[in-house]
């Protein structure tokens, strides 16, 4: 697992529920640039953990994986980020089923 962290941003709130209910508009927000943008990934979550957020799921390629994770970086900077995305193996195989 790759971890994304920063530290809180000078002036960042430090908590409360209109901080809560802000963090929780980003994410949401977040979600929908992610499956609706031009990376177009249904696949990825992007969960609230305790203190931190967690980015799991699955997608095509590392540059996909890297972009998500930096948009989601970028996004969501003050607050600790988990980045858990894997990147699906497409490669033909390299020997022959054995179906017996």
């Amino acid at each position: 697992m790759s971890q994304h962290d920063a530290e809180p941003a000078a002036g960042a709130p430090a908590g409360g529920n209109d901080a809560g209910a802000n963090l929780e508009y980003r994410i949401a927000h977040l979600r929908e640039r992610i499956a609706a943008g031009p990376l177009g990934e249904l696949g990825v979550r992007l969960e609230v953990r305790g203190e931190a957020l967690l980015l799991t799921g699955t997608v095509p390629s590392a540059h996909c994986r890297d972009e998500i994770c930096g948009l989601v970086d970028a996004e969501l900077a003050g607050h600790r980020v988990h980045c858990d995305i894997v990147v699906a193996d497409a490669t033909s195989p390299d020997h022959a089923e054995d179906l017996a």
